[in-house]
């Protein structure tokens, strides 16, 4: 029962991280490059976010919202460079973003936590039976 609890968080953290690195590679593999106009900013856990503005291949609007450094932008430029998936217009993220190595994504961050915390808690489980 023990080692179950030892390991569940870092089976979420690598279930969060998995999940979203599914959206980037299908978005790296299939996504349709189109311009995006930045709208309002807002204040999110401190963070100022940016709407960015697309439309998809059937003139259909939609927005995502992006934090000021993943969007890439000089201060002059609206214009935002976005991904967005044809099969799922609302899975979108901005050119930068794809650029970055998996690793260096957000999601990549959960996976490596996931991996260390399971690393972690196998050694400390290692330990524990040894004595």
């Amino acid at each position: 029962m023990i080692i179950f609890l030892v390991y569940v968080p870092a089976l979420v953290f690598l279930g969060l991280g998995m999940f979203g690195l599914r959206d980037v590679r299908i978005l790296r593999r299939r996504g349709v490059r189109t311009g995006g106009r930045c709208g309002g900013t807002s204040w999110n856990a401190n963070i100022p976010s940016t709407d960015v503005i697309y439309r998809d291949e059937g003139n259909e609007r939609h927005y995502i919202t992006m934090s000021a450094e993943e969007l890439g932008l000089a201060e002059d430029e609206s214009v935002v460079s976005v991904v967005y998936d044809p099969r799922k217009p609302d899975r979108a993220t901005t050119e930068k973003v794809l650029k970055k190595a998996m690793w260096r994504t957000q999601e990549g961050y959960l996976v490596i936590v996931g991996l260390c915390l399971a690393a972690a808690a196998t050694a400390l489980i290692a330990v524990a039976s040894s004595q």
